[in-house]
């Protein structure tokens, strides 16, 4: 990505930047599109700004660029590591995407969600780097350092930037003075792509634990979005998704089911393994156990109707 100082507004994180986009640019009954299944707070956001949220279907790839409707003002997506089924949504999808908000005049809305963390794959080009015309770009440090810190940044065209500059003196938003200069600190000495490196490295360790217990299980079962960010999902026989997590839960072992993260009917059953918060042996005992209650089910249940088919312990790592 390429952008002058002037395009960039330093945030809370990626729930304020959408707080001061919606703010700044929508008004009540706008349509605004959401990947389903998708981030609840982006949701949440857009709803307690008046606006009319529109679930947009993703697949294991990520966003589903064919069947965007017309109409939408704006449209959210996590195309680096899709939240919360993981996939990496593929170049022509981009192209496509981009495409679309030319011919409709809608605006892209891109969380960077899970960009730094990738294994066994190359990165893909930001939407913002494709056309920062039609992409509002938004990342955090809630992912690389802590969501303590409460840092993330806005990147977006000069006139959106000026317009939600103006949105957010208006409402007296405020990001820590002293937590910028932390960040500062530790991006002009390096320590930040040092500490990325070796995280990414000690991640790498967790996925390849998660894969290695639960990458062969039987049946219908699979894991969805492995190649990239500090979650995946475990794909369930229907029916089956709160039965493995209560089973889980009796035995130490703390998981979320996907079914939050439909704004409709859930289309798919599965789990949430969030490793970014556990260590290496907390991974595996906690994927051991979750193989067991796994394996101890009935015999495979039939997938529910429309249920898609795709490729995604303890605490579920969130976009900031």
């Amino acid at each position: 990505m390429h952008c002058e100082p002037g395009q960039i507004l330093v945030t809370r994180g990626v729930t304020n930047g959408l707080g001061l986009l919606a703010a700044a640019l929508l008004r009540p009954g706008d349509r605004v599109g959401v990947e389903e299944p998708g981030y609840p707070a982006a949701r949440a956001v857009f709803a307690a700004h008046g606006a009319r949220v529109v679930p947009c279907r993703a697949d294991e790839h990520g966003l589903v660029t064919g069947e965007l409707p017309a109409g939408l003002r704006l449209v959210y997506t996590t195309p680096a590591h899709q939240y919360p089924l993981g996939g990496r949504l593929p170049v022509p999808r981009r192209q496509s995407l981009i495409a679309w908000a030319r011919a409709t005049g809608a605006l892209i809305v891109e969380d960077d969600y899970d960009s730094e963390f990738r294994y066994d794959v190359a990165p893909l080009p930001a939407l913002f780097g494709l056309d920062p015309d039609v992409v509002v770009h938004l990342g955090t440090t809630a992912k690389t350092l802590t969501p303590a810190m409460g840092v993330g940044w806005l990147a977006a065209r000069d006139d959106l930037a000026r317009l939600i500059t103006a949105a957010r003196r208006d409402i007296g938003d405020r990001t820590s003075e002293a937590a910028q200069h932390a960040l500062l600190a530790v991006l002009r000495d390096g320590d930040l792509d040092r500490h990325v490196r070796r995280m990414r490295r000690e991640y790498a360790r967790r996925r390849a634990a998660v894969v290695a217990a639960l990458g062969d299980l039987a049946g219908p079962a699979r894991l969805l979005g492995d190649t990239a960010g500090l979650h995946v999902v475990l794909e369930l026989p229907a029916g089956t998704a709160a039965e493995v997590a209560a089973a889980a839960a009796r035995r130490g072992v703390e998981v979320t089911t996907t079914e939050r993260y439909f704004a409709g009917p859930p289309t798919m059953d599965g789990l949430m393994l969030g490793y970014g918060g556990t260590s290496l042996s907390q991974v595996s005992r906690g994927c051991q156990t979750i193989r067991q209650v796994v394996a101890a089910l009935p015999a495979a249940r039939p997938p529910g109707p429309g249920r898609p088919r795709g490729s995604a312990g303890p605490a579920v790592s969130q976009p900031g």
